[in-house]
Formats: structure tokens, C-alpha cells, sequence
């Protein structure tokens, strides 16, 4: 009998259907009372309904380094859906500490941040007039422009956990079984109060009608498609891409709204380097006007990035920095470090914006009258191939 239990158990939790995992449950605590095992029982309830007990483990927890935010395992959770081939976990369950003033937008995009998150607070006013709260938005924009950062802050100010979806968990090479996935995720969340976060949104959402498609994938935007239309509104769902132009029309229509994140306008860029500045606590003697029209095709993880080398470099030197301390960072951010024939064009599009060769020179550490050479060099061929 208790095998047969034990299996309706594992059968339901493979299936993702959370009434038939809560179910077996029971059946298994019942069983063992019955048996006179009632510590036991209790323990298999307590553990269902994630109360502490001798069986159960301290969840695991990361706190990534300035991550603003706590990382837990599904699988320390009631109900942890997972791939049914790899067994690896469908999602992560996210405590966000990223605050909406920690993400600096254009003033139109806060304002409809601030808007859907009204609407989510007063959600019992309009269902009084028949109407629902927003609960689907789209984020687009380039790498590191500030997507995720975003997902986080909403669902920091809802006061919500994340189910953060793993894309290598949830696409399968085997048939059929991604749409599985998508299923089991949806059913796993649909009683919660959550953010579920689609990073990477493309990958299950392209065009239908793109020949380079395989048909098995034209299948998965079709289940997509259902689950977001049979979804509760007690689930927020935050998805977010770099490819927007892959979407397929149909995907578009299901959000309530979308938002676009760019590149970061000389306001925000200013604003995010004096802020960084500020939280890293480094003495600087920098020109925040130059360096914020310096950065201008630098997207905010590029921006960050370059203000924790100056920290780092300041408090291992123990010496302030300087303007000419952050052009050359920004010099080796803009080629990897690389070197070679990479410095000479990123010398050039430095001087295009108003940077002296002799602090050039100084920063990629090549004699003034080579590096001019080398720029004007440049140039020329420019011109030639145009």
C-alpha cells in the first residue's frame, strides 16, 4: 500500500498537477496514521505545508555578490516542477531586495512602472467595476540595458517572490516535451501569489511562420499561447528579450503592456554614475559631465562594470580617481582588453568625442606622435572604404 502511495506521489509531482501531488500527500500522512505513526504524519503534513520539521533541510540560499536579490532553489519548496528527461528544475525561486528607485528609466517609462504597480494595489477597487489589473508585461531592449534589474524591482515592490523560469530546464529535445514544461510551470504556479519571469523570451516565443523553424517549436508558441490565456490573475508574468523582433505577432496582444529599455540617455547615465560612485564610497576627482558624455554608447551593466574597476582600482591603490584614471578603463572595456589594433580604434572614437591624443597616448601607454599616426591612419582607410 505505501509503495502504491509513494508512486502517486512521484507520478503527480512528474506531471506538475498540484491537486493530485497534494492528494497523494494526504493519502501517504493518512496511511501512516492509521498505522499509529502519527509523529510521522504530522511530519509528511508539516512538510508539504513547508513548516519546520526534523525532516526538513534549511533551505538553500544565495545571496549573489550585489545581486540585490536571494536565489532559492525550487526544490526546496513544496512543489518543484522539473524537465521530465534531464530532471533539472523548471525555475528558482527569487527574493528580490532591488528597489524601483534603484532603476533609473526615462521618466515616461517610471511612470508606467508606477502605474501597473497602482493598478496591482488596487486591484480590490477595480474588480468592483469589472475591471483587472494588469498582470502580463513585455520588456524589451539590448543586452544589459536593465530588463532583469526591472523584473526584480516590480516584484520587490509587490512584495512578491519570482519564479525565475530556467531556459535550460524548460526547452527539451525531445518532442513535445518543452510544451510539457510550459504546462507544468503554469500549473505549479497558478494558485500563488508570484511573479513568474520569462528571461530570454524568444527562445519559446519566434514567429510561426519562420521557414528556418522546425514545426516542434511552431508547437510550443501555440501552448505558450494557451497558457497565457487561461492564466489567473493572482500571477504577474514579467517576460523579457533581446530579440523583439522574433516575436510572433500573437504574442504581442497577450500583454497588457510593453516597454522598451534602451540604451541609457545622457541624464541617466549621469545619474547612474554618480550613484555608484556614491554606494562604492571612493574618493574620485572625475569630470562626472565627461565621463557621462564619454559612455554614451555603453549600455548600464557596462557602465556599472566600469565604475566597480575604479572602486576596485581606488581602494587598492589607496589613490582617488581620476577623469584620466576612467578613460582608461573605458579603453580596456571597449576592447576587451584585447590590445593590439582594437586600442588605436577605440583611441579614435574617444578623440571623435573630445579626448586629447596626449591623454590617449597616456592611458593605451603608446608614444603621442605613434598613436596620432595610427589614428589618422585609421581614418584614412575609413574614408577609402566609404
Amino acid at each position: 500500500m505505501k509503495a502504491e502511495l509513494i508512486v502517486n506521489i512521484i507520478a503527480a509531482h512528474c506531471t506538475g498537477d498540484e491537486n493530485a501531488f497534494k492528494t497523494a500527500v494526504e493519502a501517504l500522512a493518512a496511511d501512516e496514521s492509521k498505522k499509529g505513526n502519527g509523529r510521522l504524519s504530522n511530519q509528511i503534513l508539516d512538510a508539504y505545508k513547508g513548516k519546520k520539521s526534523t525532516l526538513i533541510k534549511k533551505p538553500d540560499v544565495t545571496h549573489p555578490a550585489g545581486g540585490g536579490y536571494a536565489v532559492q532553489s525550487a526544490g526546496n519548496t513544496a512543489f518543484s516542477p522539473r524537465d521530465k528527461d534531464s530532471l533539472l528544475e523548471l525555475y528558482d525561486i527569487v527574493h528580490s531586495e532591488t528597489l524601483l528607485s534603484d532603476v533609473i528609466l526615462p521618466e515616461n517609462q517610471r511612470k508606467l512602472l508606477l502605474q501597473i504597480l497602482d493598478e496591482r494595489n488596487n486591484n480590490t477597487k477595480l474588480k468592483k467595476h469589472n475591471l483587472p489589473a494588469a498582470n502580463r508585461l513585455l520588456l524589451c531592449g539590448p543586452p544589459g540595458c536593465g530588463k532583469t534589474m526591472t523584473a526584480h524591482a516590480i516584484a520587490h515592490e509587490l512584495n512578491l517572490p519570482m519564479a525565475y523560469v530556467r531556459i535550460d530546464g524548460l526547452v527539451s529535445s525531445y518532442l513535445g516535451q518543452t510544451s510539457v514544461n510550459l504546462r507544468k510551470i503554469f500549473s505549479s504556479v497558478a494558485n500563488q501569489e508570484i511573479v513568474l519571469f520569462l528571461d530570454e523570451f524568444d527562445a519559446i516565443a519566434k514567429k510561426r511562420d519562420d521557414g528556418h523553424e522546425m514545426g516542434e517549436l511552431k508547437r510550443v508558441v501555440t501552448a505558450l499561447l494557451q497558457n497565457f490565456d487561461n492564466m489567473p490573475a493572482n500571477v504577474f508574468l514579467i517576460a523579457a528579450t533581446n530579440h523583439e523582433h522574433l516575436l510572433d505577432p500573437a504574442i504581442w496582444r497577450r500583454f497588457n503592456y510593453t516597454i522598451n529599455i534602451g540604451l541609457p540617455d545622457d541624464e541617466q547615465r549621469r545619474k547612474l554614475i554618480e550613484k555608484w560612485f556614491e554606494e562604492y564610497s571612493v574618493e574620485t576627482d572625475v569630470d562626472i559631465q565627461k565621463l557621462t558624455d564619454l559612455t554614451a554608447d555603453r549600455s548600464v551593466a557596462q557602465i556599472k562594470e566600469l565604475i566597480i574597476s575604479a572602486a576596485k582600482r581606488s581602494v587598492t591603490t589607496d589613490k582617488p580617481i581620476s577623469t584620466e584614471d576612467m578613460i582608461e578603463l573605458l579603453i580596456q572595456q571597449m576592447t576587451n582588453n584585447s590590445g593590439g589594433a582594437g586600442l588605436v580604434d577605440a583611441a579614435a572614437k574617444l578623440k571623435e568625442k573630445g579626448v586629447s591624443v596626449r591623454t590617449l597616448a597616456k592611458a593605451v601607454g603608446m608614444p603621442h606622435n605613434t598613436l596620432n599616426y595610427q589614428i589618422n591612419k585609421l581614418i584614412k582607410l575609413k574614408e577609402v572604404d566609404e
